[in-house]
């Protein structure tokens, strides 16, 4: 696997999109301010976050840096404005957008380079708003697999965390989490697995063989459990800031 860091996901965006849970609507509610007019989706990947505020604002810009999304966005919501982009270089006007949003991507992000332009975007008032939907703490994940998923985090960017330079003209940073359970397959829960970069980024053998040893240990826990599912906890952690005037 070549592609960078942060652009694997695009390798398969199907892929993706069917088996990483998708982020809970009450997020987007605690995130987006009433009556947004423009909304920026950074880092958008498939549109899970998309999906969610083309139905609450009047106009969505997704941003994404990998071409594959880009094209499997504007498929998929023709009612979203789509372009290529980073964090550091949104395509909007300054002081024009109601929302700066991201979804488990931030850590993907300089924070201090991504907070300055989405300083400039925003209107005074206006919301930066970052998420992380991921499984919560459970003693069904084999040390081995989060070995293999946290050896992508960089320490100086950690995930479910948000930290703004003292500078930039925020508010303080609120948080909020949303707790709950879904009941999955183990096939399910390795599919979900095989969306996170470190695993999509083993070798072909390494990532089967994780993948498989991950299954024979859910396997055994559904059947201890006597179903054909295991109650897997998710947590989504939300930060936000609002643009002073």
């Amino acid at each position: 696997m070549t592609a960078q860091p942060g652009l694997v996901f695009g390798v398969d965006p199907a892929h993706y999109d069917q088996h990483r849970p998708a982020i809970p609507e009450l997020a987007a509610e605690w995130l987006l301010p009433h009556d947004s007019h423009l909304v920026v989706d950074v880092g958008a990947g498939t549109g899970h976050l998309t999906r969610i505020l083309l139905g609450r604002a009047a106009k969505v810009i997704a941003v994404d840096p990998d071409e594959q999304m880009c094209t499997w966005l504007r498929e998929r919501f023709p009612d979203a404005t789509v372009h290529l982009g980073s964090s550091e270089h949104l395509p909007v006007s300054t002081a024009a957008a109601n929302a700066v949003l991201t979804s488990n991507a931030w850590h993907w992000f300089d924070p201090a380079k991504a907070g300055a332009e989405a300083a400039r975007c925003l209107k005074p008032g206006g919301v930066l708003g970052v998420s992380w939907h991921d499984r919560g703490p459970s003693d069904m994940w084999l040390d081995e697999v989060q070995d293999v998923i946290l050896s992508a985090h960089n320490p100086s960017r950690p995930i479910h965390h948000m930290e703004l330079p003292e500078d930039l003209p925020f508010t303080p940073v609120e948080k909020h989490v949303i707790g709950y359970e879904r009941e999955m397959t183990p096939q399910e829960i390795c599919a979900m697995h095989s969306t996170y970069s470190a695993i999509i980024s083993l070798g072909d053998d390494d990532r089967s063989a994780l993948l498989g040893k991950l299954y024979e240990h859910l396997t055994d826990r559904a059947e201890d459990r006597g179903t054909p599912t295991l109650g897997v906890p998710f947590v989504a952690t939300l930060y936000r800031t609002h643009r002073l005037a």
